[in-house]
């Protein structure tokens, strides 16, 4: 569990390293349930990728936010989603 005063995107940052994952964005169901495990929340489905994803709007830290379109053919229809990325060479550097 993390500390009570960790923000979400630095558990964000250290579980996408520990997994070898270089982004977040929905979808991403067994990454965002682990960062919300790691925060200590507690699971509810779908709505947990719901909450990391917001938390990490409001406070992206080191993460670099953007949008991604899905494809027309997935549940999501097209829309625009949130991603979150790791800046370039912090997984690199930190796999090695």
């Amino acid at each position: 569990m993390a500390n009570p005063r960790s923000r979400v995107c630095d558990v964000a940052v250290s579980v996408m390293i520990e997994t070898g994952n270089p982004s977040v964005m929905y979808g991403d169901e067994w990454l965002c349930h682990q960062i919300a495990k790691r925060m200590g929340w507690e699971p509810d489905g779908p709505w947990t990728t719901r909450r990391v994803l917001a938390a990490l709007a409001r406070t992206p830290g080191e993460l670099i936010a953007g949008k991604v379109r899905m494809p027309s053919d997935c549940c999501a229809r097209g829309q625009w989603v949130r991603h979150f990325e790791l800046p370039e060479g912090m997984l690199k550097t930190n796999i090695e």
